[in-house]
C-alpha cells in the first residue's frame, strides 16, 4: 500500500525554463551569426596587408590596411567577449539549478517522510469503527484500520501526493536544465578557444604590419628634415601624412594594451576556475576519506562528546576541570562528511562552488570546507556553557578555557571562541 501511494510521485517533466533556454540559445546564435562577418573582415585584412609594401605605399593605403587589420582584431575580440559572456550565462544557470535542485531534494524528502508517517498512522489507527465500513467484518479494529486507510485514499492526504508529483516533476526539469546548461557552457568554452586562436592570428598580422609602418614613419619623418630645406610644402605634406599613420599606430598600441590586460584577466580567471574545480574534487575525495563507514575512524563517547580516541582523555580532563570551577560544558565533537556538507550548504550557499570551494572565512559563520574540518576527524569540539554557545572571548567561561585547555593539549580557533581542537584549526 505504501509503495503504491509513493509511486504516484514518479512522473517527470522534460522541458527546462524557457527564459534560461532562450539565454543559452541566443548565446549560441550570436556566436554563429558573427562567424561569416569575422571571416570577411579577416580576408579583407589579409588581402590588404598581403598586397602592401609599407615602406613605399601611399599613406592612405597604409592607413586603410591598418584599419582593416584593426577591424579584424576588433571583430574577433567582440566574438570572444560574446562567447565568454555565453559561458558565464550558462554557468549562472547551472549554479541556479544546483541551488534549486538541493532545495527540491530537501522538500522531496520531507514530503515523502510526511506521507510515510501518514500511511503508518492510518495503519495503526485505533479509532472506533463508524460508517459503512463497520459492517464489512466482525473485527472492529480491522474495520477501523480499513476505514482510516479508506479515508486516506479518499483524499485526506491527497495534497501530499499532489505535492510529491509536483516536486518530482520540477526536480526533473531543473536536473535537465542543469545538464543542458553545463553542456552549453562547455560548448561555449570550446568556441571561445577557437575564436581566441583566430584573435591571436589577427593580432599577429596587425603587429607585423604595425612594425613595418612604424619603421616607415620613423624613416620618412627623418627624411622630412632634409626635404624641408629643398621644398617646404612637400615636406609639410609628407609630414602630415606620416603623422596620420603615427596616430593610427598610437590608437592600435592603446587597444593592444587593453587587449593584453583583458587576456591577462582572462588567463587568471581560467586558472581560478580550474583551481576551484580541482579543490572541489579534492574536497569531495577528502570528505569521503574521513567517513567512518569507510575508514573505521576510532571514535568514542566521552562526557557527551563523540571524539577520536586520540583526544578522548584530553576532553574528559578538560570537562572535569571546568566542572570543578563551576562551569557546565556541553556541545558536540565528531561531524560526518555529510553533516559538514550540509553545514556548508547552510552557512556558505548551496551551489557546488559554495559548498566545495568558497573560502571558509566568507561563510557566516566561518565554516571549513568538506574534508578540511577537524570535526570530520573527531579532533575538534564545539563548546556550550549551560546550553548556550560560547561566543565571547571576554566571558568567564572562555577565560577559564583559555587557562585550562592548553594543559590538555587543546587550542582555540581565534575566530570561534567555542571551537577547540588539537591544532587550533
Amino acid at each position: 500500500m505504501l509503495a503504491l501511494l509513493l509511486a504516484v510521485a514518479a512522473a517527470a517533466g522534460s522541458a527546462s525554463a524557457q527564459s534560461d533556454e532562450e539565454i543559452v540559445r541566443q548565446g549560441r546564435q550570436t556566436v554563429r551569426d558573427t562567424k561569416a562577418q569575422r571571416e570577411d573582415l579577416d580576408r579583407a585584412a589579409e588581402a590588404a596587408a598581403g598586397s602592401l609594401d609599407a615602406a613605399t605605399a601611399e599613406a592612405e593605403d597604409l592607413i586603410d590596411a591598418l584599419n582593416k587589420a584593426q577591424a579584424s582584431v576588433d571583430a574577433q575580440q567582440a566574438a570572444l567577449d560574446e562567447a565568454e559572456r555565453a559561458v558565464m550565462d550558462a554557468e549562472a544557470i547551472v549554479s541556479e539549478a544546483e541551488i534549486r535542485i538541493s532545495e527540491l531534494e530537501d522538500e522531496l524528502l520531507a514530503t515523502r517522510e510526511g506521507l510515510r508517517e501518514a500511511v503508518i498512522e492510518s495503519y495503526v489507527s485505533f479509532q472506533a469503527p463508524t460508517g459503512t465500513f463497520s459492517v464489512l467484518g466482525s473485527d472492529p479494529w480491522q474495520n477501523a484500520r480499513e476505514e482510516a486507510l479508506a479515508g486516506f485514499a479518499a483524499g485526506s492526504r491527497i495534497d501530499d501526493i499532489d505535492e510529491l508529483r509536483r516536486i518530482g516533476e520540477e526536480l526533473e526539469r531543473w536536473r535537465l536544465q542543469a545538464v543542458g546548461a553545463a553542456d552549453a557552457a562547455e560548448a561555449h568554452r570550446r568556441a571561445a578557444a577557437l575564436i581566441l586562436a583566430d584573435l591571436r592570428a589577427a593580432v599577429d598580422r596587425e603587429a607585423e604590419l604595425s612594425v613595418a609602418a612604424e619603421e616607415r614613419v620613423e624613416r620618412r619623418l627623418y627624411e622630412v628634415q632634409t626635404i624641408r630645406q629643398l621644398d617646404a610644402a612637400l615636406a609639410a605634406e609628407i609630414e602630415a601624412a606620416e603623422r596620420e599613420i603615427a596616430a593610427a599606430l598610437e590608437r592600435q598600441r592603446a587597444e593592444e594594451e587593453a587587449r593584453r590586460r583583458a587576456e591577462e584577466a582572462r588567463r587568471r580567471a581560467e586558472e581560478a576556475r580550474l583551481r576551484a574545480e580541482q579543490e572541489a574534487a579534492e574536497g569531495r575525495a577528502l570528505a569521503e576519506s574521513v567517513d567512518p563507514s569507510d575508514s573505521g575512524l576510532p571514535l568514542v563517547w566521552v562526557r557527551g562528546f563523540e571524539v577520536h580516541v586520540q583526544i578522548a582523555e584530553a576532553v574528559d580532563g578538560l570537562v572535569a576541570a571546568m566542572e570543578a570551577e563551576g562551569f557546565n560544558l556541553g556541545g558536540w565533537g565528531y561531524r560526518t562528511a555529510t553533516e559538514q556538507i550540509n553545514l556548508r550548504r547552510s552557512n556558505c550557499g548551496a551551489s557546488e562552488w559554495e559548498i566545495w570551494s568558497k573560502p571558509s572565512s566568507t561563510c557566516r559563520p566561518p565554516t571549513a570546507r568538506p574534508g578540511r574540518s577537524n570535526h570530520e576527524r573527531g579532533l575538534a569540539i564545539d563548546l556550550t556553557n549551560n546550553g548556550r554557545l560560547i561566543t565571547s572571548r571576554n566571558s568567564a567561561v572562555f577565560q577559564a578555557l583559555q587557562r585550562l585547555a592548553p594543559q590538555f593539549g587543546l587550542k582555540n580557533l581565534p575566530s570561534e571562541p567555542w571551537h577547540w581542537s588539537v591544532d587550533g584549526r
